[in-house]
């Protein structure tokens, strides 16, 4: 990194994906950079707070609350983002297409939304679709919902067109049957499906074959999917505490289960799971901060 290079607020929007707004409410609130100001009061920031700000989008993407993300950072737990050059400027095209998506959003216009989606993965490709326009959109949603700027609804519909939308996608990337299979699946009575099918989309890009279980899918069909499709890992994510308010009876059958599968790797990650694994560790599921990190270690 260039430690004597600076950047305008503009440039780490355009850099990040994130709105000015965004990025002054996460300074205001959460603390997590503190850019120079020059004499005429605009803010100025440095390589490595870009990189903080990545580090941050990064962690909600995991599934982390801002609030979370913001607190581990500080805490200095350094992702490898903070190690790598910050990439060039994203075009124009990225930050218009962020705002075209709110401004659909606002009005409630599913359509709009979808034919803004589609436009950009034909400009840009699957995979900066997903990291540079369909993730900091997300967060964008997050925000305006927390300040009271959009309704439930406006959240809602935003959420389903790009819930759906990743589910597209992901079932247009072709990998050869050969390729190794993994199953993701929310816990049961967990919902928030959103970030498991963002991992399992980052999942193909490294090249594996990937199926997906509904929201808050029945016990027994996480087993039965392992008994027939044999994949080599089983991802599992608890973003909030809700799949273990039946005292554990559910997570310690699917832990004894996964102990009688040892061909199959289990991971659970997520908020809700890192509770877990402080009040009622598990015996044979791996409970991780981040389930991107097994990719660090394996290979398709």
């Amino acid at each position: 990194m260039n430690d004597n290079q600076t950047y305008s607020i503009q440039q780490v929007s355009e850099m990040t994906g994130l709105s000015k707004q965004l990025i002054r409410k996460w300074e205001d609130r959460y603390e997590i950079v503190a850019p120079q100001r020059l004499p005429n009061g605009y803010r100025v920031y440095t390589d490595k707070e870009v990189a903080t700000l990545l580090h941050v989008l990064q962690l909600t993407k995991e599934g982390y609350s801002i609030k979370q993300a913001a607190e581990q950072v500080k805490n200095n737990e350094e992702s490898p983002i903070l190690q790598q050059q910050v990439p060039d400027a994203h075009e124009q095209y990225i930050a218009d297409t962020i705002q075209k998506l709110i401004h659909a959003g606002t009005i409630g216009d599913d359509t709009k939304m979808l034919h803004t989606l589609q436009q950009a993965h034909h400009t840009l490709g699957v995979k900066r679709t997903v990291d540079h326009v369909i993730v900091p959109f997300l967060y964008e949603v997050g925000e305006l919902w927390c300040a009271g700027i959009w309704e439930e609804f406006q959240e809602a519909l935003s959420s389903l067109v790009i819930r759906d939308y990743l589910a597209y996608l992901r079932r247009q990337l072709y990998l050869p049957s050969n390729a190794t299979p993994i199953l993701g699946s929310c816990l049961p009575n967990e919902r928030h499906e959103i970030p498991m099918q963002l991992l399992l989309l980052q999942s193909m890009f490294l090249g594996y074959r990937t199926t997906m279980l509904g929201p808050s899918p029945a016990p027994a069909a996480i087993q039965s999917a392992v008994q027939q499709l044999k994949p080599k890992y089983v991802l599992l994510s608890a973003l909030t505490e809700l799949p273990f308010q039946d005292q554990y009876r559910m997570i310690d059958e699917l832990d004894a289960f996964a102990g009688n599968h040892p061909e199959t790797t289990f991971y659970l990650g997520g908020p809700g799971a890192l509770k877990l694994k402080r009040l009622h560790p598990l015996q044979h599921i791996q409970i991780v901060a981040r389930i991107e990190d097994i990719f660090k270690t394996s290979s398709p």
